[in-house]
């Protein structure tokens, strides 16, 4: 293979590498779903720090025109494993946690990485000239730094795994109180990255590069694709299965009676009405079926009967309404508070909850009054 075959090869990939990242920036930074075009900010805070990782990649330009140099691959490389590793940390925290953020923290973070890479940029585009022998120093200080930003990260891994297994999405009534599913597919992956990120950094190769470039690439086109398509299925598994056990034909003599159908209906509509159940965060159909004093298979055929597509589609529905009613009575309320008294957990909570059921924007109530 010549020299020139070996370059474009190597260009060609680092240049993809850049391009998606810029095309991710524009989608995270530019893209409004209509739903929460509003209030975009406030209710998804992780946008812009997942927009910043992407539009960050552009400090690959250097090695870009100057494919092979060493000076240019030490300087990405370094790069890479501080600065990517650290904001992928920033993204985590606020997606996952957007309540526990602490903007200080997250610029002051940055500090140690900026200044092992300054001198390792300017070396790079030819400003200046580091002394020989400088390397493995360079070597020994991004490792230590970048122990220190993986030891976060693994920290960080372990707490969306706590909060996984404190949530069973399945029963709760809002799915999104927690992204369980989506913290199940991204729990390791910073940690993943930054392992692969170091692994890179110490073989300090040009193929080692590419490789990398390569799985950043389509790493990078399957992350817009999935976080542009967040929705989930209204009905859990359980629900569906109990569902078509009520549908069976065979299941017919074990229908409720007309009798204790309306009295469990009557309950139920005290319970949402007087008691405002709904406003329980983490309210589920095992406690209902408990309160009720009833089963699985009554349960849902009382909830049918009702009205509601399924127990998510009824809490929905009530904390919806309840969330209006808030708004109209107290229009200078913070959002957050309001989704908070609802039973929802967040405000991008409360807004999928509108969009779910067919209403605005919850911040399109509060311009009416």
């Amino acid at each position: 293979m010549s020299e020139r075959t070996i370059y474009l090869i190597l260009f060609t990939a680092n240049l993809t590498f850049i391009v998606t990242n810029l095309y991710g920036w524009i989608l995270k930074w530019f893209y409004r779903p209509k739903a929460y075009r509003e209030q975009f900010h406030e209710l998804f805070p992780a946008q812009r720090s997942v927009g910043v990782i992407y539009l960050m990649q552009v400090f690959e330009i250097p090695y870009l025109v100057q494919i092979g140099d060493p000076e240019a691959l030490l300087y990405v490389n370094s790069f890479s494993v501080l600065i990517f590793s650290l904001q992928m940390l920033v993204m985590c925290e606020g997606y996952f946690f957007p309540r526990a953020v602490h903007k200080t923290r997250e610029y002051t973070i940055f500090i140690p990485g900026i200044i092992i890479l300054l001198p390792l940029f300017l070396q790079a585009v030819h400003l200046i000239d580091l002394p020989d022998g400088y390397r493995p120093w360079v070597f020994g200080i991004v490792s230590v730094v970048f122990l220190f930003y993986f030891t976060l990260n693994l920290k960080m891994a372990l707490r969306i795994g706590r909060m996984v297994k404190q949530v069973n999405e399945a029963a709760y009534s809002d799915t999104d109180d927690f992204p369980v599913r989506f913290a199940r597919y991204i729990q390791w992956v910073p940690t993943l990255v930054c392992v692969l990120l170091f692994t890179n950094f110490w073989f300090d190769n040009v193929w080692a590069k590419f490789v990398r470039d390569l799985i950043f690439i389509f790493t990078n086109v399957w992350f817009c694709i999935f976080t542009l398509n967040p929705w989930r299925k209204a009905f859990s598994k359980r629900e569906e299965e109990m569902i078509e056990q009520m549908e069976q034909p065979d299941n017919a003599a074990y229908r409720l009676s007309d009798k204790r159908s309306k009295e469990l209906c009557n309950k139920l509509e005290e319970m949402l009405i007087k008691e405002h159940i709904f406003t329980e965060p983490h309210i589920t159909i095992d406690m209902l079926i408990q309160r009720l004093g009833t089963n699985s298979k009554y349960i849902t055929e009382i909830i049918r009967r009702s009205g509601y597509q399924s127990f998510y589609d009824m809490i929905c529905q009530h904390r919806v309404r309840h969330a209006i009613s808030l708004i109209h009575q107290n229009p200078d309320e913070r959002l957050h508070i309001i989704a908070d008294q609802c039973g929802f957990s967040s405000p991008s909570s409360m807004a999928k909850a509108f969009q779910s059921q067919g209403k605005p924007a919850p911040s399109s109530f509060k311009s009416q009054e």
